[in-house]
């Protein structure tokens, strides 16, 4: 039996790198073993397909990864991420970073640094300007008192 290689390669490589399965799904639908597709795939230099965001979607819906993508464009914590979803921050971490291969906290720090750049009033301090040697004026509700004014003095 001749076997058409090219026809082989593109079927392969369509369904792990556009429809996401796996060795043994592949190996069903053409009727051969699971070594055999691996085997293949291994010939034509084809990664495993990445079964995450399939699993993911079947398990939190088909439009849980849009959802999730939403929630980071807009800004929101992992943990809301998380109270979203129904499951811990910590996973949301975890999410975050099989989904955009890199930390959240580092994605945090460039839209904060992104922020600043764009906008010119924030992050501004918001006491008064201190000349040097001049001591610094701290806002309060109560004034700062010593000693006996405070009642601190024995009688």
């Amino acid at each position: 039996m001749k076997i058409d290689k090219a026809y082989i390669e593109q079927f392969i490589r369509t369904k792990i790198e556009l429809e996401r399965f796996t060795d043994a799904q592949i190996a069903r639908l053409l009727n051969v073993g699971t070594s055999t597709v691996s085997h293949w795939r291994n010939t034509f230099h084809i990664k495993p397909a990445d079964k995450f965001k399939r699993k993911f979607q079947e398990k939190y819906g088909p439009d849980a990864l849009e959802s999730f993508d939403s929630l980071i464009r807009h800004g929101a914590t992992l943990q809301e991420i998380g109270h979203y979803f129904g499951f811990s921050r910590e996973y949301a971490r975890q999410v975050y970073n099989k989904l955009y291969q890199g930390a959240y906290s580092a994605h945090q720090r460039q839209r904060a640094q992104a922020m600043m750049r764009t906008s010119p009033t924030t992050n501004r301090a918001s006491t008064p300007a201190v000349g040097r040697g001049q001591p610094r004026q701290h806002r309060s509700s109560r004034p700062h008192m010593k000693g006996t004014e405070a009642g601190l003095a024995r009688p």
